[in-house]
């Protein structure tokens, strides 16, 4: 009977050791560090997101059907497309496991256009549905600029930033979790010998 319990113990144990490294078990059941929200753009104009991302409204169309946007990460273009009216953007990244052969699709952002508005002198996109998921892949999420966009290509307008994180500490507490039960079975097992 000790033994079953044992090995109850071990596979417990084992299962929440698999969960906090593993990068795609570790980031499931944490909040997205964007939930649902929505902005405006005007052509020119980027909006700022944790990790590094920033999304970008390159131009409208003359007859407001569509949008050009781009996703960029450090500067750089992850993801570029042409957006109409209701059509949902996402940003996803595939991971490769080469010890299990085996490959994970993560996503990391999605939004939707909700309006598209031509005018005279300025075209505005309107998005909603937004969120960004947290990408282990990348450093920790520091605080962003605040929730207006990056006029920094029209004006000198300099955004400020805002105190906070995404992610409160997701790995320490996880980690802290495992220690406490592991030291509570290995407790029980001393008792029972």
């Amino acid at each position: 009977m000790k033994i079953l319990g044992i090995g109850k113990i071990i596979i417990i144990v084992g299962m929440l050791l698999l969960g906090s490294l593993h990068p795609a078990l570790a980031q499931m059941g944490t909040e997205p560090l964007v939930n649902g929200t929505s902005f405006y753009l005007s052509t020119g104009q980027s909006w700022p997101f944790y990790q590094g991302y920033e999304f970008n409204l390159m131009s409208v169309s003359n007859g407001g059907d569509n949008a050009w946007v781009q996703l960029k990460q450090n500067d750089t273009v992850v993801k570029s497309a042409i957006l109409s009216l209701d059509e949902v953007f996402y940003y996803n990244s595939t991971t490769h496991y080469v010890l299990s052969n085996n490959s994970v699709e993560t996503m990391h952002f999605s939004l939707r256009v909700s309006g598209i508005y031509t005018g005279e002198v300025v075209d505005i996109v309107t998005f909603s549905h937004i969120y960004q998921y947290y990408d282990p892949a990348l450093p920790e999420p520091t605080p962003t600029p605040t929730a207006y966009p990056d006029d920094s290509h029209n004006s000198n307008v300099t955004p400020t930033t805002t105190g906070g994180s995404g992610i409160p500490g997701f790995k320490i507490l996880s980690t802290t979790i495992i220690i406490g039960i592991c030291s509570i079975f290995l407790h029980k097992l001393h008792k029972e010998y």
